[in-house]
C-alpha cells in the first residue's frame, strides 16, 4: 500500500474507488467497506484509495472531551494494508478543514484523486455541518457519473459495529466484546491513545 501526506503532489490514481473515514481501530465495519472497495475497483478496473485524517477529527472539532483513540495512525495503516487496499491518502485536519462545504471536498476527491466510485456506510456523514450524506452524495456523483455504493451498517449481538461502542467496551474493561467488534485482539496492556 502507498501512503501518501503530500495533498499537492498525489499521483493520477486510475479508475479510483474511494471511501474516507478514520477508521479508527479498523474493526469488522471497517473491513466490510474495504471489501466492498475492492470489489467495485475489481470491476471498474481501478485502484482502491482509502481517505483518512490526521489527528482524529474529534481531538481537534472535542479537545475538552476524554477522548481517546483506539490506535496510533500507523497502526491503523497497517491494519488496513492487510485488507488489499492500494493507497492511503492522509489529510490534515484542522478546524479550518471542518468548515470545508461537502461539495468542495466532493470537488477534491473528483478532480485530485480522480474518483469514479464512493464506498460509504448508510450512517456516513462528511464535510461542513455533516451535509454530505448518502441524500446529498447520491445528488453530485449522478450528475458527475460517479457511482455511489452504499452499505448497511454492521449489525452483531444488537450491537451497530462502531469505534464508539468499541471505545465504550475498552472503558468498562470488556475486553472481549471490544474484540468481536474488533474481529482481532486488543492489547490489554496498551494504552488508550489521549489527545
Amino acid at each position: 500500500m502507498k501512503i501518501y501526506k503530500d495533498i499537492e503532489n498525489l499521483p493520477i490514481f486510475r479508475n479510483a474507488v474511494v471511501t474516507v473515514g478514520s477508521f479508527d481501530g479498523v474493526h469488522l465495519g471497517h473491513r466490510r467497506i474495504f471489501e466492498y472497495t475492492r470489489e467495485a475497483a475489481e470491476r471498474l478496473g481501478g485502484e482502491t484509495v482509502v481517505i483518512t485524517f490526521d489527528p482524529h477529527p474529534q481531538l481537534v472539532l472535542h479537545p475538552e472531551r476524554d477522548f481517546f483513540t483506539l490506535n496510533t495512525l500507523e497502526e491503523n495503516a497497517e491494519l488496513i494494508e492487510k485488507e488489499g487496499i492500494d493507497n492511503m491518502v492522509i489529510l490534515p485536519f484542522t478546524k479550518q478543514f471542518a468548515e470545508i462545504p461537502f461539495q468542495d471536498f466532493l470537488n477534491f476527491l473528483i478532480k485530485k484523486i480522480g474518483m469514479k466510485a464512493m464506498v460509504m456506510g448508510a450512517d456516513h456523514n462528511f464535510g461542513k455541518g455533516r451535509e454530505g450524506n448518502k441524500e446529498s452524495m447520491r445528488e453530485i456523483c449522478a450528475k458527475n457519473s460517479i457511482e455511489i455504493i452504499i452499505i448497511p451498517e454492521l449489525v452483531m449481538a444488537e450491537n451497530k459495529v462502531r469505534s464508539s461502542k468499541i471505545r465504550q467496551y475498552i472503558e468498562n474493561k470488556e475486553f472481549a466484546k471490544a474484540e468481536q467488534l474488533l474481529g482481532h485482539p486488543w492489547k490489554k496492556n496498551k494504552r488508550p491513545v489521549a489527545n
